[in-house]
């Protein structure tokens, strides 16, 4: 289901989120705002409320484990819907009815209805006689009637009446062009992509074929074993699972979720009673689909081959997890021998057997120090020196405060040595963004000051959006580091109107929506001048606390050429230009114009 941005828009403004919360959770009227006890760490548990929610900006945002969001948010985590579930519960909280928009019916709409049809000719054409050596193939590998009934496996034919010849009749040539589900030859002529194949269908949470598999009967020359359908409009792989809501027809709140790498791990796991599987849809693990994951669910098996390609995919995914974990995620990995998958290793030594490979399955955390550990010699200073290095930026990555502090403490006794403070000594920036320059270093002591400047410029334009007009955010211009300020800013600019939770839904960066989420419940009131003195005096200690010299002699040449320079900052390019060994013609004349004005 498509859902308009503008109905979004006014639901969020509509909803109340301290009611939204309150049907879950005891709150309590503070100043300004409401405090509650945060669900999203320590079980919810805590003794003391740390969640701060501010009715004004429709946010909330927890300053222990950092969990931040709006009304459609809370309700995706903490009641395990999914985006599309959560707004319509949202809507009939308030009467409002989801709209079906014209720009849905004749984009994703068209392309999803010839995606169902295809799945629909497909099943047909399984229960034909020209589908009978497919039939074969999955009796021969176990899989019941019921089971491929159940995620409507079917088979793409190789006689005519071709797919595209059926489709055709239904659909113009341009979508079934942008389908996925056809090729054209040398003379421009339409052939099915995926002819004489098992048909695995990719359904998106809704029950909707999105996107398919296919898989050969028989190995033919030049032909890959299994074919995936390209990008699509309604089809991005990285984002979608095979199998999840098969997993949810079964069971909406799962206990736990194995990922697994192929459609018939999947199928087969579920015919021997595990039904809890999904797999990554025909490409590498991502971010993106973990992330997914743990919105149902927060215990994830992955399951690798033990050969080399499969302790590089682990080590892959523990890099794409570590920003998502929390107190609550449970990671675990399950190593199969060379050679074995899911589906043979079940077949092979059952169900029980399979599931005490998840009961003797390795952490996340016990992998990633296992092979710190291992990365060199720990009886060396310049081994442990080594190993801290190697693990620093994937512990910094973790945005969980918590969750980074266990890890931080582990290894300070793997090194030897205070892990915190090597952290804060290599701290390249505020830790809201990555760094991609060079020489960035920004002192340690100064993190906070820069954090609490963003959060400053932050805070004010939620109070007063038409501030995102101004020329002063031209100064941070050039510092690649500091493009979100930029991006939240031009979002202010194209919705001067919109509030802080509507904003909120538009940022992606965990850690920026963090620092976001902080400044919408901000108690502090400020009237338009106010705010945009605090906006000024913001930037002003970015640029001084967060450039290095040569960034800050860019920054003020940049805006000397574009305006005035306040007496400090000329009096600041001076001494950086005397400091200089050297300097150029165009610089001394620079130094000989700002010292005669």
């Amino acid at each position: 289901m498509y859902i308009p941005d503008d109905f979004k828009e006014r639901l969020l403004a509509t909803v109340s989120i301290v009611e939204v919360i309150q049907k879950r959770r005891q709150v309590e009227r503070r100043g300004s705002g409401y405090m509650a006890k945060c669900p999203f760490h320590k079980g919810g548990e805590e003794s003391n409320a740390s969640m701060k929610i501010y009715e004004e900006t429709g946010t909330y945002h927890c300053f222990t484990c950092k969990e931040t969001g709006n009304a459609i948010s809370f309700l995706m985590k903490h009641d395990n819907l999914d985006f599309v579930e959560a707004v319509e519960q949202l809507a009939s909280y308030v009467g409002m009815e989801i709209p079906k928009t014209e720009k849905f019916s004749k984009t994703n709409s068209v392309s999803i209805d010839i995606n169902n049809k295809a799945a629909e000719i497909f099943y047909e054409q399984l229960t034909h006689d020209f589908g009978k050596n497919t039939i074969n193939y999955l009796k021969d590998r176990g899989i019941s009637g019921e089971t491929a009934k159940f995620f409507r496996l079917g088979y793409s034919n190789i006689k005519s009446p071709s797919l595209y010849e059926k489709l055709s009749k239904e659909f113009e040539q341009k979508d079934l062009d942008e389908s996925g589900l056809f090729g054209k030859n040398d003379n421009g002529e339409f052939y099915d992509r995926f002819k004489d194949r098992l048909m695995f269908p990719i359904r998106n949470i809704k029950g909707d074929a999105i996107a398919f598999g296919g898989r050969l009967l028989q190995d033919k020359e030049k032909q890959a074993k299994y074919l995936n359908s390209p990008a699509t409009k309604t089809y991005n792989k990285k984002y979608e699972l095979y199998g999840l809501h098969e997993v949810r027809q079964h069971n909406k709140r799962p206990e736990s979720i194995y990922v697994v790498e192929g459609y018939m791990d999947v199928v087969g796991l579920f015919e021997h009673g595990i039904k809890n599987a999904v797999a990554s849809s025909g490409t590498a693990f991502t971010q993106e689909q973990l992330r997914k994951i743990l919105n149902y669910t927060n215990k994830v098996y992955i399951v690798f081959d033990g050969d080399e390609a499969g302790m590089k995919a682990s080590w892959r995914t523990v890099e794409n997890a570590m920003m998502l974990l929390r107190e609550d995620t449970r990671i675990n990995f399950i190593f199969l021998a060379e050679g074995e998958d899911p589906d043979s290793y079940i077949k092979t030594n059952g169900k029980d057997a399979f599931l005490n490979l998840a009961k003797n399955s390795t952490s996340l955390s016990d992998y990633f120090f296992d092979t710190v550990k291992s990365y060199d010699d720990l009886s060396s200073i310049e081994g442990r020196t080594a190993a801290a290095k190697y693990a620093l930026p994937l512990i910094k990555s973790i945005a969980n405060e918590t969750t980074k502090q266990a890890y931080i403490k582990e290894m300070s006794k793997i090194c030897d040595l205070d892990f915190s403070k090597l952290i804060d000594t290599n701290q390249n920036k505020p830790n809201i963004i990555q760094n991609k320059g060079k020489n960035n270093a920004v002192k340690s002591n100064s993190n906070s000051i820069l954090i609490k400047s963003v959060i400053g410029i932050f805070t004010s334009l939620i109070q007063h959006p038409k501030l995102a007009q101004l020329t002063l955010f031209n100064s941070i211009k050039k510092d690649s580091r500091f493009s979100f300020v930029h991006d939240i800013k031009n979002l202010y600019i194209e919705s001067p109107d919109s509030s802080a939770s509507v904003i909120l839904e538009k940022i992606y960066d965990e850690k920026i929506k963090n620092i976001f989420g902080e400044a919408s419940v901000s108690s502090i009131q400020m009237s338009e001048d106010d705010a945009k003195s605090m906006i000024e005096d913001c930037l002003n200690i970015i640029l001084k606390t967060g450039l290095d010299n040569q960034e800050r002699e860019e920054a003020l040449k940049e805006k000397y050429s574009i305006e005035a320079l306040s007496l400090d900052e000329k009096r600041e390019l001076q001494q950086i230009l005397l400091k200089k060994d050297k300097m150029s013609d165009d610089e001394a004349l620079l130094l000989k114009n700002l010292s005669s004005k």
